[in-house]
């Protein structure tokens, strides 16, 4: 993971305004969000062979409501780009039997903190660059 300085950070704004922004730019909120916290995800690694390895992440935290309602407010934290390598091979600690075999259909990554090549840095970089533009525009920064 490599954290990356954003004009972003802190800034806070309506929930249904955040969501349209990143959402034009190609992030989506992580389906594993609760209530007070998530991540809105953008793919690196696009143009190969879409099993999306490499991201730019940026945190989020509800300052008032929930995460994924009307009301609700967000913080921006400080984004990052990281970097997931999964295993190629069966997981030696998945569970067996009908019932775990359909709720654990993906392996857990062998890396969950890889080293981040240097074209995906630098790919994080001009994508955040690139939504900071889209915020300014929006929020007069």
């Amino acid at each position: 993971m490599i954290p990356l300085k954003s004009v972003l950070e802190e800034l806070e704004g309506p929930f249904v305004e955040l969501d349209r922004l990143f959402n034009e730019e190609g992030f989506f909120l992580g389906g594993g969000y609760e209530y007070d916290h998530g991540y809105y995800d953008k793919a690196l690694d696009w143009e190969e062979n879409k099993e999306h390895r490499a991201y730019l992440r940026i945190p989020v935290t509800a300052v008032e409501g929930s995460i994924g309602t009307r009301k609700a407010t967000l913080r921006i934290g400080r984004p990052f780009v990281l970097k997931h390598e999964y295993q190629t091979e069966m997981d030696d600690h998945a569970n067996s039997g009908l019932v775990s075999g359909t709720f654990n259909q993906f392996t857990e990554p062998a890396n969950k903190d890889a080293d981040v090549e240097d074209k995906w840095l630098k790919r994080g970089q001009s994508e955040l660059l690139q939504l900071e533009h889209r915020f300014r525009k929006k929020f007069r920064q």
